[in-house]
């Protein structure tokens, strides 16, 4: 007997052959508000990015200040705007 499981990220099956992660949750301390057991299962293959997504998305929940999330700097905002010419009314863009 073998057991299947479907990547809870990218909604693919999971390979036998595939590494994979379980991700577990513990309720104890949220008032009756999460239960305990698995929350999901995700393709481990760096390949596949499913884990590496969810583990990035965790500590970024988890960062003790927002100083964590990486955001582009002013002149990296500023050179992409520059790469972009301005809609004019006749683009088709909507009023």
């Amino acid at each position: 007997m073998s057991l299947m499981f479907t990547c809870n990220f990218c909604g693919e099956t999971i390979a036998s052959n595939v590494p994979y992660v379980t991700l577990n949750g513990n309720g104890h301390r949220s008032q009756d508000l999460w239960r305990t057991g698995y929350v999901g299962h995700y393709h481990a293959d760096p390949a596949f990015g499913c884990w590496d997504r969810i583990l990035e998305a965790v500590r970024l929940c988890d960062a003790p200040r927002l100083d964590a999330i990486p955001t582009a700097s002013y002149q990296a905002i500023t050179a992409r705007r520059r790469k972009h010419r301005p809609l004019r009314p006749d683009d088709g863009a909507a009023a």
